[in-house]
């Protein structure tokens, strides 16, 4: 079965360049060790007989922020290497940013075909391989299994659309499901799709969702908030200020002109809403700046400096900075949920933070973290814009509901932290 995914990759490989090589002009960032990708990565000695090396890959920005937990706790443990690998440019930099002395090294992910993944496999030499959730490379696999080292799939999930595709390969791909030697799902109902696609039951376990073992964010402090909402051309906080302040958290095309219209219609109301809309991905400023261009509320673009004045709609297009913008937040919307979106961002750090949330119904990505919070009395999920504006302006209008849901939010993290434990001890068995 490899040799049939090996001749198809080539010929994807060619269609998928001009692609790569626009996206890499657009986010910017692959030029430095971009060699890595095609397993030019340093070699690596043997590792001795007391000492592990682990290879974990994590393809972007979630998972490498999700596995900062594990990675802190795997560090603890004696006489382990851990080598971090990454597919995005900006993974790679939040690695770099984030896990300097605690992993050995930090590469990207090579190309998934037999000559590049051979390469890295000969010069990392790792003892044990880690893939967070859902990242199924037929040639990565196919190379531990190869070199008879353990491959495990941790905080495993499958969304709604690549279950689908599975199932509709179906023993195409079987191979790869079986040759997983233990999967760690973050949630039950994952636990039976992975095993409904092949993998061993008895070696398919329950754990939870490692991201709800990731720290909760340092609380800004009193002058922090006073500073970052004068930066963005916002109102200060007070007793006597009415201003409701609503995040759109990773928001795509359309969502943010969504936002735009529910405020105007609000606002009209007298309800003295204000935005700060942190799209998930920068490079679209000029295209929002288009969208919003009738918009009769004033903006302000963070990456053009301090605000002059106040605006109603500050647009946060930098990296790095959702935590702090959430934190500033009476409510969040979660974006890439409304239609046409489908997969959902994360709704997790909001939680965390207890602050109401609300999302489309496009949460396939995270459904099983989505549907809890909404039975936790956290987050509301609406149909479309219409219901957006009915839940904001009802939550804006209810000081105590906000509070509620925020006391709500404690409860739900400490029933569903831990994971990272589980993981660690299943994983001491390979070990």
């Amino acid at each position: 079965m490899i040799w049939i995914y090996r001749i198809l990759f080539l010929p994807v490989l060619a269609l998928s360049i001009p692609y790569f090589l626009w996206h890499a002009k657009r986010r910017g960032g692959y030029k430095k060790d971009l060699h890595h990708k095609f397993g030019k990565v340093p070699q690596r000695s043997s590792s001795s007989k007391e000492s592990k090396r682990i290879w974990i890959q994590a393809v972007s920005v979630g998972e490498i922020k999700a596995i900062k937990p594990l990675i802190e706790t795997l560090n603890r443990e004696q006489n382990i290497e851990l080598i971090l690998t990454t597919t995005t440019s900006t993974g790679y930099r939040i690695a770099h940013e984030t896990y300097k002395g605690l992993v050995t090294d930090i590469y990207y992910f090579p190309l998934d075909f037999v000559p590049f993944t051979k390469k890295a496999w000969r010069r990392i030499q790792p003892d044990l391989c880690l893939l967070m959730e859902g990242e199924l490379w037929p040639e990565h696999i196919h190379q531990a299994k190869q070199n008879q080292i353990p491959i495990l799939l941790i905080n495993a999930r499958l969304s709604d659309k690549t279950y689908r595709l599975y199932q509709r390969l179906g023993g195409i791909t079987r191979h790869i499901f079986q040759s997983l030697d233990l999967v760690l799902a973050s949630s039950d109902a994952n636990t039976d799709r992975f095993q409904n696609l092949g993998t061993h039951e008895e070696q398919t376990i329950t754990v939870g969702n490692l991201k709800c073992d990731m720290p909760v964010p340092d609380k800004l402090e009193e002058s922090d908030v006073e500073n970052l909402l004068v930066e963005l051309g916002l109102p200060a906080k007070s007793p006597d200020n009415q201003t409701i302040i609503l995040c759109g958290a990773s928001t795509w095309n359309g969502e943010e002109l969504a936002l735009v219209k529910m405020a105007e219609e609000l606002r009209k109301e007298g309800i003295d809403l204000r935005l700060i809309i942190t799209p998930r991905h920068v490079e679209r400023r000029k295209e929002i700046e288009t969208d919003l261009g009738d918009t009769s509320l004033n903006l302000h673009f963070r990456s053009q400096g301090i605000a002059d004045k106040e605006v109603q709609v500050a647009v946060a297009d930098t990296t790095g900075e959702l935590i702090k913008f959430i934190q500033l937040a009476d409510i969040v919307f979660v974006g890439r949920s409304l239609n046409p979106h489908t997969g959902g961002q994360t709704p997790i750090e909001a939680g965390m933070l207890g602050k109401p949330v609300v999302f489309g119904p496009g949460m396939a990505n995270f459904r099983d973290i989505a549907r809890s919070l909404v039975n936790a009395g956290i987050a509301t999920q609406v149909a479309d814009g219409k219901e957006l504006t009915k839940v904001v302006r009802e939550l804006s209008e209810d000081s105590v509901g906000r509070q509620d849901r925020g006391r709500n939010a404690k409860t739900w993290l400490a029933e569903n932290q831990g994971a990272t434990q589980r993981t660690v001890e299943l994983l001491r068995r390979w070990l």
